[in-house]
């Protein structure tokens, strides 16, 4: 990965993470992270990871924040001097809870 796709990477997550803390609303008890974002090899789209705990809520937060997704494209239009900001679309990052799956089966293997 090219190092000017890297910096594109981390300045759409760090102006995303912030806004979305602020002003989307989550149910309650639901904690929403953005694991990664990806910017494609012609920097036309970002697809933005997001995992949500607990992963039951995964469809209704998807939902929220495809929503938003145009509210969102506007705030980086704003924010990025680029002439051309890449369009954003938001996955679900299930590794987090695999991640879980497997420490929870590796600390029952010792137990």
């Amino acid at each position: 990965m090219s190092f000017r796709k890297q910096q594109l990477n981390s300045l759409i997550r760090n102006e995303l993470v912030p806004v979305i803390q602020k002003e989307v609303d989550f149910p309650a008890g639901v904690l929403t992270t953005i694991t990664r974002v990806e910017v494609s090899d012609e920097s036309e789209r970002a697809a933005v990871f997001v995992s949500v705990i607990p992963s039951s809520d995964k469809e209704g937060v998807m939902r929220i924040l495809k929503g938003k997704r145009s509210e969102l494209q506007s705030f980086l239009f704003k924010r990025l001097k680029m002439r051309v900001v890449p369009q954003i679309y938001f996955e679900y990052d299930a590794g987090p809870e695999k991640a879980a799956d497997i420490e929870r089966i590796v600390l029952e293997e010792k137990n």
